[in-house]
């Protein structure tokens, strides 16, 4: 059974600062331990936390 949606926010918001702040090996990794965790594809997750806390324009 998976994580719901309210879950996978929360835990987004933990390692996104961080995950912004890595080197590319270290992005690697934590990007492989947020997919095992949440159930996202590689380029969603990356995404996801490339752009978490950043303001939408539109």
């Amino acid at each position: 059974m998976g994580l719901d949606m309210k879950t996978k926010r929360a835990v987004l918001k933990e390692p996104a600062p961080a995950y912004q702040r890595a080197s590319k090996k270290r992005k690697g990794a934590m990007l492989a331990e947020f997919c095992a965790l949440t159930g996202y594809h590689r380029g969603y997750a990356s995404w996801w936390l490339r752009n978490c806390g950043r303001k939408v324009v539109g």
